[in-house]
């Protein structure tokens, strides 16, 4: 009876004992990839235009680290990212469960400090924040909490078609939200081709009210691009390979993990030049190269991953890479916070002067610098900083930080 269900403040965070270390490990190196991705976005490079790129004395090195981000990185570790958050949804799920607690309201909660941490991060730092959508999708998760199986995997599958088969139908038109955008630049003095030149020499004032803006044509993106299907496509392969606890059993799976790996990777590669080669163009080989070629090589990853953790000394390589994944969240936002200081106005500025051949190293040293701030932090604090304020904001009471 509801009557005998224990409130739902009694679910308590998650401690180090009940964590699965395996799966900060995916998060930690799906950091990495999410970075590396990112980093055409947070140097600005992205929106150069191509006389610009041409000046660069990179230019030729920067054509092909550019490619090679493409095939290798683009789109992979935020399927794995969004995969996890399916799996984490399952752990928590089960724990509610196992403690005959209310877990909607508790779920709904969660998610909604969780977006507003994502708008703030999306205004405040940089606009192409991911979490505000987690957010949005993750409760769409709750209806499918009794489904079986079947339903779970038939729905994943339809969501993850859906946007190549809307895109090719052209039921979508590519330019369907960017009023607000471009009232908001009107609004503020801005002209769309001095995006780069505000970024990069604005102060904070400024840099804000553009991120305002173009909140909106990140909005605009993710709906024309089909991105909320793909991700939600996720959380359900997530959500059945956690309710399995496919997690907690990698041993026994590792025949299969294997072909995963071998069969992503094989048919990943090739698949994912294809996507690399059709990214500019709006045709639709892009369209559907993207829905064929990610996940395979995404899955490829992740079980190459698995199989190195399992085998002999795997875990001791590996283990590096927890700690940055247990503070996931104050690494992605933190990962905006730092490069914005590179490349942003209030910082030093770089935006736009350099291009992947030196960027990417950049993102990998800001990369280097959290997994050892992180295992730093974690040695005195219990969670990341913002994991700590998630956690007080969603059980509305205090927990200490210190250990």
């Amino acid at each position: 009876m509801e009557s005998e269900i224990v409130p739902v403040t009694t679910l308590t965070p998650t401690s180090g004992q009940e964590r699965f270390e395996f799966l900060d490990v995916l998060r930690g190196c799906a950091l990495f990839g999410i970075i590396t991705a990112n980093m055409v976005s947070y140097s600005l490079y992205l929106y150069l235009p191509e006389s610009a790129k041409v000046s660069m004395n990179t230019y030729s090195a920067d054509r092909v680290f550019d490619f090679l981000e493409l095939v290798l990185i683009e789109g992979k570790f935020y399927t794995i990212f969004s995969v996890l958050f399916g799996v984490g949804f399952s752990i928590l799920l089960t724990r509610a469960q196992a403690k005959e607690l209310v877990f909607h309201r508790f779920f709904l909660r969660r998610l909604f400090v969780l977006y507003l941490i994502g708008v703030a991060h999306a205004i405040l730092f940089w606009h192409n924040d991911i979490l505000q959508y987690y957010a949005l999708l993750g409760a769409l998760l709750l209806p499918f909490v009794k489904a079986g199986n079947r339903t779970i995997l038939a729905f994943a599958a339809v969501s993850l078609v859906v946007p190549a088969a809307i895109t090719l139908a052209g039921a979508i038109p590519a330019e369907s939200f960017t009023a607000p955008r471009d009232f908001l630049y009107d609004r503020f003095g801005f002209a769309s081709d001095e995006r780069v030149d505000i970024s990069a020499g604005g102060n904070f004032a400024q840099i804000v009210r553009l991120n305002l803006g173009n909140w909106f044509g990140q909005l605009d993106y993710v709906i024309t691009s089909g991105w909320f299907f793909k991700i939600f496509g996720c959380f359900l392969l997530g959500f059945y390979l956690g309710r399995n606890e496919i997690h907690k059993n990698l041993q026994s799976y590792r025949p299969i993990i294997k072909r995963l790996a071998i069969i992503g990777i094989a048919a990943g590669l090739p698949l994912n030049v294809i996507y690399a080669y059709a990214f500019s163009s709006e045709s639709w080989l892009h369209t559907l190269s993207d829905t064929v070629a990610i996940l395979p090589l995404s899955a490829g990853y992740a079980s190459l991953l698995c199989l190195i953790w399992i085998g002999p000394s795997g875990n001791k390589l590996l283990r590096h890479f927890a700690p940055v994944g247990r503070m996931a969240l104050t690494n992605y936002v933190g990962q905006s916070v730092i490069c914005t200081l590179i490349f942003y106005g209030t910082g030093l500025g770089l935006g736009g002067k350099i291009g992947p051949t030196l960027y990417l190293p950049v993102g990998f040293a800001v990369y280097l610098f959290q997994v050892m701030a992180s295992r730093l932090w974690l040695r005195r604090f219990r969670f990341g900083p913002l994991e700590w304020l998630w956690r007080m904001l969603t059980y509305g009471s205090w927990i200490p930080l210190a250990k």
